[in-house]
């Protein structure tokens, strides 16, 4: 192999290697952001970027989270299913106890 296509091929890598990093780092980007907006990004997403990015350790550290079992939940509002009304977690705390179950039961 000559010298220039030495060369070229070390470019072309580069190039690629600095895509890939850039497509992570927004992927991760996403990720932390509100669910409306990460699902934005995940419908346009192509099919065989599933298979070249490492999905579930992402979504792993994203997720996380700092509570703890036994610790108060931080409190947040949600709207109502009719969008007529907000509910507070923190509204609920004094009238009875609350679980909360997030997951995908696909």
């Amino acid at each position: 192999m000559r010298s220039s296509s030495k060369r070229t091929l070390l470019i072309i890598a580069v190039v690629l290697f600095c895509g890939y990093a850039a497509f992570l780092i927004f992927i991760n980007w996403s990720m932390h952001q509100p669910p409306e907006t990460f699902g934005h990004v995940m419908a346009k997403m192509p099919m065989p970027a599933y298979f070249i990015i490492p999905f579930e350790t992402f979504w792993t550290r994203a997720r996380a989270g700092t509570v703890q079992p036994g610790e108060t939940a931080p409190d947040f509002q949600l709207p109502t299913l009719d969008h007529k009304s907000e509910i507070q977690l923190s509204s609920f705390r004094v009238k009875q106890p609350v679980v909360l179950v997030f997951g995908s039961y696909t």
